[in-house]
């Protein structure tokens, strides 16, 4: 398993506490014959330590990500620069493949325009996966709760995932590698621009990171990773003011502490 702290961190107490209150609802949660309680709970002891260990590292590999953009443009004027005081310049070869370099550059350009906070997420997943260890860290489905699971867990004796409007709510394996969806022993991550405000279509059970982060221009820029264990009292539901209007649970910052202070207390923008 992840390498444990020696000392309990303060955003693992913070996460425990909040387990606490929710165990009521983890007792009801289903299907019930499993001790979720029990689950959640190693989850917190595992993941908090382990994220805050990582937080930094995480924070530099999105933010070289996202802005490595920009970085290879600023390289790529320095080196035309460079190369217009050569006499290679000049020569047929380097014009044609300086021109097309300038092409793919431009069409580049076009993607990066619909990159967000999908992108983002993915990132982090893909670095939590890496350094995960032996917890193993797997993704879930794109729209399936939570984000991450631990492969080493066993989930056997849950139910087959089933869809329909008679069908409980709870949690479910699903697909041929029967992974584990809608519970609330895993970590779900969000992404938020600028302000803590994240919407779903539903309330989740669990523990919850939210990268926030700002983007002025080409660059990209991480201003705190915050986590909460969060349970359902802590969503705002919107009821449906319609049978076809979908239901909307939200949650803001108030319940989070931020990983990259030695306090939990969140960075400013």
């Amino acid at each position: 398993m992840v390498e444990r702290h020696a000392v309990k961190c303060s955003q693992l107490n913070h996460v425990l506490a909040q387990l606490a209150a929710a165990k009521s609802e983890l007792s009801q949660y289903p299907p019930q014959e499993v001790d979720w309680y029990s689950r959640a709970t190693e989850t917190c002891k595992e993941l908090v330590p382990f994220l805050v260990d990582h937080a930094l590292g995480l924070r530099e590999y999105v933010d070289g990500v996202m802005n490595s953009p920009f970085v290879l443009r600023r390289d790529l004027s320095r080196i035309s620069e460079i190369a217009a005081k050569s006499s290679m310049s000049r020569s047929k070869k380097f014009k044609t493949l300086w021109k097309s370099v300038e092409t793919s550059a431009e069409f580049e350009k076009l993607l990066l325009t619909h990159v967000g906070g999908t992108t983002v997420s993915k990132l982090i997943e893909k670095y939590l996966i890496a350094e995960s260890g032996n917890y193993a860290l797997l993704s879930n489905g794109a729209s399936d709760y939570p984000d991450l699971y631990s492969s080493v867990k066993d989930y056997s004796k849950l139910p087959a995932f089933r869809r329909g409007k008679n069908q409980v709510y709870g949690a479910a394996v699903k697909g041929k590698k029967q992974r584990p969806v809608r519970v609330p022993d895993g970590l779900e991550i969000k992404t938020c621009s600028k302000a803590f405000a994240v919407d779903c279509h539903h309330a989740h059970t669990g523990l919850h990171l939210v990268l926030l982060f700002n983007k002025t221009g080409s660059e990209f820029k991480t201003f705190d990773i915050q986590i909460a264990f969060l349970r359902k009292e802590l969503y705002r539901i919107t009821n449906p003011s319609s049978p076809t209007t979908t239901l909307k649970a939200s949650f803001n910052g108030s319940h989070f502490v931020s990983l990259l202070s030695e306090d939990g207390k969140p960075s400013k923008t």
